[in-house]
Order: C-alpha cells, then sequence, then structure tokens
C-alpha cells in the first residue's frame, strides 16, 4: 500500500516537473533586465543579466562595507573608508551584496515597485551566496527589518525590507523580530536629498516597541538598499539606546 503511495508520488512529481517545462518552453520568462526570453520561467534574468551582476566583494571599508575600488587607488583588505574616518556611523558593521545599478537595481524596482514577489528567487540566491561561508557569525544575532511608516505600508501594501529580512532570517535559522521597530515618522522621499536633508528627515523617525526583545542583544538590521546610511544609522541610534549590543547592516544593494 505504502509503495502503491509512494510511486504515485513519484508520478506526480515528474508530472508536475514536466508540465512546468512545458509552460516555461511555451511562455519562458522575459529577463526584467534586458527583456529577452530567459528559458526558466522562475529565475526572472536571463544568463547573461545574471554574470551581468555586480557584487561586492574585497577589498572595501571594514566599518560601512563601501567597495574600496569605487574611490581608493590603493586599497587594501582592512582599509577604513574616508566617510568612517570622519565620521563613524553607529553600526559596528554593514554588509551589501552589490552596488545598486543594472541588474541588481532591476530585480530590487521590481519587487519595490512592481510588487514582483518573483524576483525573490533570484534574490534569495544571491543573499544565500553571501552569507553562506558566516552563518555562524550569526548564531547569536536576531533580525530586525528597517520598517515602513503605516501610510506608505497601506499605500505600497507590502513591506520590501521585511520580505527581505524573513529570507535572511530563514537562511540563518534565527530569530525574525517582527514589530520591535517601528516607523513614527512618516519621512519624505529621500531621492534628491543631500546627507544633512536625509540626516533632518530621518531624525527621531523610529522607535523600539518591547525593547526586552532586544536589549542586550545583537541585531542583524536589514533593509533594501543602502543609500547614504541615514535611515540604518538612525534605526540603529535607537536599537542601541534600547539596548542592543552589536548592530550588523544587511542590504541587498549599495548605491
Amino acid at each position: 500500500m505504502f509503495a502503491d503511495k509512494k510511486a504515485v508520488e513519484n508520478c506526480l512529481a515528474a508530472w508536475l516537473r514536466f508540465s512546468r517545462s512545458m509552460l516555461n518552453f511555451v511562455y519562458p520568462q522575459p529577463c526584467v533586465y534586458c527583456g529577452e526570453k530567459t528559458g526558466n520561467k522562475d529565475l526572472f534574468l536571463c544568463s547573461h543579466c545574471w554574470q551581468g551582476l555586480v557584487l561586492i566583494d574585497y577589498p572595501y571599508c571594514i566599518h560601512c562595507g563601501y567597495p574600496a575600488e569605487v574611490s581608493y587607488d590603493f586599497p587594501h583588505e582592512s582599509f577604513v573608508c574616508g566617510t568612517c574616518q570622519k565620521k563613524p556611523f553607529s553600526f559596528d558593521r554593514a554588509r551589501a551584496v552589490g552596488t545598486y545599478d543594472s541588474v541588481l537595481k532591476a530585480l530590487i524596482h521590481h519587487l519595490k515597485y512592481r510588487k514582483c514577489m518573483g524576483v525573490m528567487v533570484p534574490l534569495k540566491i544571491l543573499i544565500e551566496n553571501h552569507f553562506q561561508d558566516i552563518v555562524v557569525i550569526y548564531k547569536e544575532f536576531k533580525v530586525v527589518p528597517v520598517p515602513l511608516h503605516p501610510t506608505r505600508l497601506k499605500e505600497r501594501g507590502f513591506d520590501q525590507a521585511y520580505i527581505v529580512a524573513r529570507e535572511v532570517a530563514r537562511f540563518l535559522n534565527i530569530v525574525l523580530e517582527e514589530g520591535v521597530l517601528i516607523r513614527i515618522k512618516k519621512t519624505s522621499t529621500q531621492t534628491e536629498m543631500n546627507q544633512k536633508e536625509r540626516l533632518d528627515n530621518v531624525k527621531n523617525a523610529f522607535e523600539v516597541m518591547m525593547p526586552e526583545k532586544v536589549s542586550g542583544q545583537n541585531v542583524l538590521l536589514v533593509d533594501d538598499v543602502f543609500t547614504t546610511g541615514a535611515t540604518l544609522n538612525e534605526a540603529t541610534r535607537v536599537l542601541k539606546k534600547a539596548g542592543a549590543l552589536t548592530i550588523h547592516v544587511f542590504t541587498l544593494a549599495r548605491a
């Protein structure tokens, strides 16, 4: 009886694989960046654009993760960028998967503005590749997403930072703290703002609910994009005021 059931399950799985392959053949997913057919309905990127992802690797600032090759002629693996030498961020360190341009930017925009959840497939791969060699570092951490203001969350319908944070917590097998960090100030869009304007914009924008959830804890703070670091710095300040210890930042991209 159990053997028959197993045979049926295997046949069903084979049929589903065949059906999906036929569907991919007839209706291949166009690449979200170049528009060419990917040949894989689930990947959302063609092989050429996948290879074109600009990932951040050594050397980079050991504090904020800023790519050294962008503005330093002779960087070394333990260098600290000019920004961090002048005025260090409140967080202990920040890292990003890649630079916020071309292919990675297209993936994030499809998630953030077009609500295309399918792009989480390639983004999950990037997240797992980023953390696979450093999983042990985060065993004693809790994941906290940078939240949207309730008004913006209602307008958008979902919180992209939470979606990314949930995947990070799943892969690292650590706790995701939902609703601990909240945004109490509806900040303006920061796209056209300079550094000072961004700092003023996010000042006192966050509050920690249930501080006992982060007091005495190490926190992995997650957002989609690190631009100037103003938002992440303010969120860190509030978390540390609530008693958080070490705070690492993770973002999909670094602008």
